[in-house]
């Protein structure tokens, strides 16, 4: 009998600790800056998103959070990265479909997206792409410019081999059979200004930061990939209404990983507060003129989107030639 109270006060005690171990992990986080890993250039959709993002969620979290660019290998540096760090919360991933891309694309990247990460949460959803093209072509619409292409050699840039630009535009040119060459760039902004200059024909890419430079003339939108028109470019005709009926390029999205065996009470709470950020009127507003619809689902709901995306994006990739 005293043998067995013995153990008996031992678990007890160790139950207690182990629940006041869980409840004190989410009363005291955050108590330290927290490190968001960008895995693209500065500038870019993803970047801009990411530090909007941080500067409204740091106010609800009572800490800093430190945006930190680790652009390389189509985002797979930085995913690494972040697998490789400290299950703590204090380490954190802001990505896009490049993140389930990788590994459809290269199976020795040294991590298991399923297995080495915690889904939190999706920002936003892309409600579609611009394709734009250089404004120095004799084309006016897409059509116009799938005529020209037939007939002249056409490049098109995008921020690098493998991701989800790439391979909108992939989608593009094998439905429409054209022959392009595609040429990568170290991220969207330098993809985008080789549109500008001529170095490159066309591009299809997010509207974040595609705005000025159709307003300034120096590149020329063609079509919005969306089955319903951009709010923010409404006279821009859509891919279905310029003649391609069958062609559907979803949007881009934004979501957030922790390394897994982060604790749930951590991936709860920084779930919980990027939903409160997404019911603000001014972040609301950012991503709506950025392209986006904000979503903000829960770390289940979004972990079973990410496999469904995964499965969906395998299908896309083994209709298209993604070319370097």
């Amino acid at each position: 009998m005293k043998v067995f109270l013995k153990f008996g006060k031992s678990y007890l005690f160790l139950a207690s600790f182990l629940i006041s171990a869980i409840g004190l992990t989410a009363e005291t986080y955050p108590n330290k800056p927290i490190r968001l890993i960008v895995p693209f250039e500065a500038g870019g959709t993803s970047d801009t998103t990411a530090r909007t993002m941080a500067q409204k969620l740091e106010k609800r979290l009572k800490t800093t959070i430190v945006v930190e660019n680790k652009p390389g290998a189509n985002g797979a540096i930085a995913t690494a990265f972040v697998a490789r760090s400290p299950a703590d919360g204090y380490t954190l991933l802001h990505t896009t479909p490049a993140f389930i891309i990788n590994p459809l694309l290269n199976k020795k990247l040294g991590y298991d997206v399923f297995k080495d990460f915690a889904p939190i949460t999706n920002l936003a959803m892309g409600t579609g792409y611009v394709m734009v093209v250089n404004a120095a072509l004799p084309v006016k619409n897409l059509q116009e410019f799938i005529n020209y292409a037939k007939t002249n050699k056409i490049s098109y840039s995008s921020p690098g081999v493998g991701n989800a630009l790439h391979l909108a535009s992939a989608q593009f040119t094998e439905y429409t059979g054209l022959n392009a060459l595609h040429i990568p760039y170290k991220g969207t902004s330098p993809a985008l200004l080789a549109v500008a200059s001529g170095e490159v024909d066309f591009m299809i890419l997010p509207p974040t930061i595609v705005h000025s430079f159709i307003a300034t003339g120096k590149v020329r939108p063609v079509a919005f990939t969306d089955s319903q028109r951009s709010p923010d470019f409404p006279n821009l005709p859509t891919m279905q209404e310029s003649g391609l009926k069958e062609l559907n390029i979803a949007g881009t999205w934004l979501g957030w990983f922790a390394p897994a065996k982060t604790p749930q009470p951590i991936i709860q709470q920084i779930a919980q507060e990027i939903k409160n950020v997404l019911q603000d009127p001014e972040m609301n507003e950012f991503l709506t003129t950025s392209g986006f619809r904000p979503d903000g689902r829960n770390p289940s709901d979004f972990d079973k989107f990410v496999k469904s995306e995964s499965k969906r994006i395998e299908a896309v990739l083994k209709n298209v030639t993604l070319n370097e």
